[in-house]
């Protein structure tokens, strides 16, 4: 099957915003005949100054009713214009937000079936800028762009339409000058180098953008080490190289911008001779006079709108590139479900003959073991051996990319994503605490769990004590915005959310890491708790830590070379004995002077 071409640009924005059409049609509607009301009192002006005209020579036989009249007339259209354009704005700010609030539930939705990995390769920056800024950009389109340019491009239609229905002579200039500034226009944004030159105007201030940020988040490593200078230099080099690439497009462009204004601010110049020549032509020059004022007003005033145009243009160009960065999200391959889900036997882990490759990087090759119920299985090896994606694997966050992988003697492929991650319990280095209680932050291990039960979690992952010391308890917010607690406090709470979900498999991927002599302590006695008759898998760099594991697997360069126990390893005198010495001297270095030696 022929697959479709994804829409993007200016096609793919539309195809948004149609997601809430009759509000949107609705809201153009409104804007166009708001555009009508909006040129009512220029009509009005034309037909007061044309009654005027003809009774130049006998004031007395002005019609004043017929003045009063189209003074109220146009104040009506004024009304109107302020009525009509506020509704017209009203329907396209509640689609917008009705489409705001649907993209940002389709990308949640969706980033929840994405594999977990893809979240490791993608900076969770850029995945909030998309969820945002790209979202609150294309709401911004939608609320204001839409009307206003609905407004920009029948105006001076409207305008257009008028004056040639008064006299198209004039007219008729005005219409081959509005296509030559449309036709050079269109040549800014649409020519076949515009978009490549956008495109690398924002990359350009994107590497400013991501100077300045590094700059500032490394100033205490700059001031500390003295390194002032070679910082601000890089930085500055990344805000020159912006201001020249900006040069560079004003320099590329200069000429057909400067070509587009003195298009729209020459119309008088065409304009001028033409009527000069009719008036001279005309009967009466009273007469005449008004359509010569009306011509010469809206022969300068009417393409104002084009510069209106022109800024939303530029804006489109940058909501695209935000549409292209949302559609890449949302067209991301998903995480495949079972058609027949099964369920698994058992908790015991077993890879078999794995091969796994990030992008063209192959980390594991023909990886094969078992993790029976209620053992310990501890994967050590060098940085960048492929540990850690051994205990991803075993959770799905990818799917592999040859072999396979059992959960209770079945793939995992054929269990269902929920009921997976109801078996795996994972602990990581870092934690995510969310701006909430200690006890929701704990909950979410069990969201059925009652106080109690959190509490007794708390107590078992070694935490209790800390957390009633707090004012509230554990009402206490955490979190971005609340109670700081140390790394050691809020390892010690993941691991009371690990043990209050009291799932049958266990991944703990270096959760002492980062923790100080009496945070590890606390840490390693809730171990117990966490791991008792569990399917355990451990990833760790503290040897000291799986000396009693079933079986130790050390990884190297993507395979197991050498697996057993720790005094089979060490009897071996293989990898693992070399890196227990290592492990044991380091443990052994203390800080000293140089006389001492």
């Amino acid at each position: 099957m022929k697959q479709t071409k994804r829409k993007s640009g200016l096609p793919r924005l539309i195809e948004i915003a149609g997601a809430k059409k009759w509000w949107l049609i609705g809201s153009m509607a409104l804007a166009v005949l708001s555009a009508f009301a909006l040129f009512t009192p220029y009509v009005a002006v034309y037909r007061i100054l044309t009654e005027l005209a003809l009774h130049a020579d006998a004031p007395a036989a002005i019609n004043r009713d017929f003045i009063w009249r189209w003074g109220f007339i146009s104040l009506g259209g004024v009304c109107a214009f302020g009525v009509l354009f506020y509704i017209s704005n009203m329907l396209s700010h509640i689609a917008a937000f009705n489409i705001l609030y649907e993209l940002r539930v389709a990308l949640a939705g969706k980033l929840a079936r994405l594999p977990l990995g893809y979240f490791d390769k993608r900076a969770s920056g850029d995945i909030k800028k998309v969820m945002s800024e790209d979202v609150e950009r294309v709401e911004l389109f939608v609320a204001h762009h839409i009307p206003d340019a609905t407004t920009a491009v029948v105006f001076p239609l409207i305008i257009l339409g008028f004056l040639f229905a008064v006299d198209w002579r004039p007219s008729l200039v005005i219409l081959l000058v509005f296509l030559g500034a449309v036709l050079i226009q269109s040549s800014i944004y649409y020519g076949p180098r515009s978009k490549a030159v956008y495109e690398n105007y924002l990359k350009s201030l994107g590497r400013m953008n991501a100077s300045i940020v590094e700059y500032v988040r490394g100033i205490q490593v700059v001031k500390i080490f003295s390194r002032s200078v070679e910082p601000f230099e890089r930085l500055q080099r990344a805000i020159l190289s912006y201001r020249d690439y900006a040069l560079n497009i004003t320099r590329k462009f200069a000429l057909t911008y400067t070509g587009f204004l003195t298009m729209l601010s020459s119309t008088i110049l065409f304009l001028t001779p033409v009527i000069i020549f009719l008036l001279l032509k005309a009967p009466s020059y009273s007469a005449f006079m008004p359509t010569a004022i009306l011509f010469l007003i809206f022969g300068g005033g009417m393409f104002f709108p084009l510069l209106k145009l022109m800024h939303i243009g530029g804006l489109l160009k940058q909501n695209s590139i935000g549409v292209g960065l949302i559609d890449d999200i949302l067209h991301k391959q998903e995480m495949t479900e079972p058609e027949d889900p099964r369920q698994p036997a058992g908790a015991s882990v077993e890879f078999r003959h794995v091969t796994f490759a990030y992008d063209e990087e192959t980390v594991l090759k023909g990886i094969s073991f078992l993790a029976e119920p209620g053992s310990i299985t501890a994967l050590v090896g060098p940085s960048g051996a492929g540990k850690t994606t051994v205990g991803l694997l075993a959770a799905r966050f990818w799917d592999v990319n040859s072999g396979e992988i059992l959960i209770g003697g079945v793939p995992i492929r054929q269990i269902r994503t929920e009921e997976l991650m109801r078996l795996v319990a994972f602990v990581f280095q870092d934690n995510m605490l969310f701006f909430d209680t200690i006890e929701e932050n704990i909950r979410m291990g069990n969201d059925t769990a009652s106080r109690e039960e959190v509490m007794e979690a708390a107590r078992a992952a070694q935490c209790h004590e800390f957390i009633e010391q707090l004012e509230k308890g554990y009402d206490t917010l955490v979190g971005e915005g609340g109670t700081y607690l140390s790394g050691g406090e809020q390892q010690r709470l993941a691991l009371a959310r690990a043990i209050l979900k009291d799932a049958p498999i266990v991944v703990l991927d270096e959760a002492t890491a980062f923790a100080d002599p009496e945070n590890e302590g606390k840490i390693l006695a809730s171990f117990s708790r966490l791991i008792r008759g569990k399917t355990v898998l451990v990833i760790a760099h503290r040897l000291s830590t799986i000396t009693g594991a079933d079986r130790i697997l050390v990884i190297d360069a993507g395979i197991i070379a050498e697996q057993g126990r720790h005094e089979e390893l060490l009897s071996l005198e293989g990898l693992y004995a070399k890196m227990w010495r290592t492990y044991t001297q380091s443990r052994q270095w203390v800080l000293g002077s140089m006389t001492d030696r």
